[in-house]
């Protein structure tokens, strides 16, 4: 088997594995809500990984858009570089839109500007700028193995550009 063929098999194989880390990063956010383990807002996330980062099991940050503000693509590269130092998981999703959307829970909906910096979790404002979700009291869930595989094999290994999740829909 040549080069080319090899890449095309491990390009087909890598599709539905992107696929099933989508759907097992929502089902892991929405599990990490329900029990309150998430923290979400960059400013939140801040104060948690400033006081106890040894509990912090992942870290999800949105891909910033074109259009943004530059103290926006600082605070993401403050918050990667402290994950990176202190090994902490740390994941990228398409956009602030769709982790608005799985933050807001089963069929959020977009802004007419196509922007949702923040969205409604029960009558309560949610930043989907960084989400933070820690390591759960008993065993993680077969979702929260499933994210962690997908990082140890996909975001620990020499490909680049690192692989940005899609939620899907």
């Amino acid at each position: 088997m040549t080069l080319p063929e090899l890449m095309k098999d491990s390009e087909l194989q890598a599709k539905p594995k992107m696929m099933n880390v989508g759907a097992a990063l929502r089902e892991s956010i929405w599990q990490a809500m329900e029990s309150n383990r998430l923290t979400s807002g960059l400013f939140e996330c801040a104060k948690l990984l400033k006081c106890n980062p040894d509990n912090v099991m992942l870290c999800v940050l949105p891909e910033v858009s074109g259009h943004h503000d530059v103290t926006v693509d600082i605070q993401h590269t403050l918050i990667e570089a402290f994950c990176w130092e202190n090994e902490i998981k740390l994941l990228k999703v398409e956009k602030q839109n769709s982790l608005g959307r799985v933050l807001e829970g089963r069929g959020g909906k977009e802004t007419e500007t196509g922007n949702m910096a923040t969205s409604k979790v029960n009558n309560t404002a949610v930043d989907s700028s960084c989400v933070l979700l820690e390591y759960p009291k008993n065993c993680p869930s077969s979702n929260d193995e499933d994210v962690i595989e997908f990082h140890n094999s996909v975001m620990l290994s020499d490909t680049y550009p690192k692989p940005v999740i899609e939620f899907p829909e």
